[in-house]
């Protein structure tokens, strides 16, 4: 793993940057990546369900009930156009999605930590994550339908900065030869 990084130097800084920068711009303007994410969102269903659909017709042979296939992709188009159109509604579902994703892996990392209290020295640290994330959860669901305009935002800048933070750290831990000397 050591010599992959020292041969990938360059570019595990490079990345590092771009999320960095990238990260910290969709932080500046967490509205309009909260419905840019959730246009893509909706483009997506339109796209999958024009290809379930049209692989449906193309192996209706080999497919026991294509007309099962046929009704999910035309549900997939029509959701998608739907939320396109729609997209403050796309916005709250997408934020009540992230809300209860905290609210479940909250109470997993909760019982991760006290089933490991006897095997890790520090597994106090995955119980303060989950009320971490049991918080989140609660500050999301208490602050809608507010919270949805900037929830999704938030956290695609803050991953892609920390992404990039991570990346940078493992350039600079990895022993890698300075900009200057190279």
């Amino acid at each position: 793993m050591a010599d992959m990084v020292k041969r990938f130097c360059n570019t595990f800084l490079t990345e590092g940057i771009f999320l960095l920068v990238i990260g910290a711009l969709l932080l500046l303007l967490p509205i309009f990546t909260t419905i840019t994410m959730s246009m893509l969102i909706s483009l997506a269903l339109v796209f999958a369900g024009v290809y379930k659909f049209i692989n449906t017709i193309i192996r209706r042979d080999e497919i026991e009930k294509p007309w099962l296939n046929v009704i999910v992709s035309l549900l997939m188009v029509w959701a998608g156009i739907y939320l396109t159109m729609m997209p403050v509604y796309n916005l709250f579902l997408l934020t009540i999605g992230v809300g209860i994703y905290f609210l479940l892996e909250g109470v997993n990392s909760m019982f991760m930590a006290f089933q490991t209290k006897g095997v890790f020295k520090y597994w106090w640290v995955g119980l303060l994550v989950g009320f971490a994330q049991f918080g989140l959860a609660l500050l999301i669901a208490f602050g809608l339908p507010g919270t949805a305009l900037y929830t999704i935002g938030l956290m695609v800048g803050v991953s892609l900065l920390l992404s990039g933070i991570a990346l940078i750290s493992v350039y600079t831990g990895a022993g890698c030869p300075r900009i200057a000397e190279s």
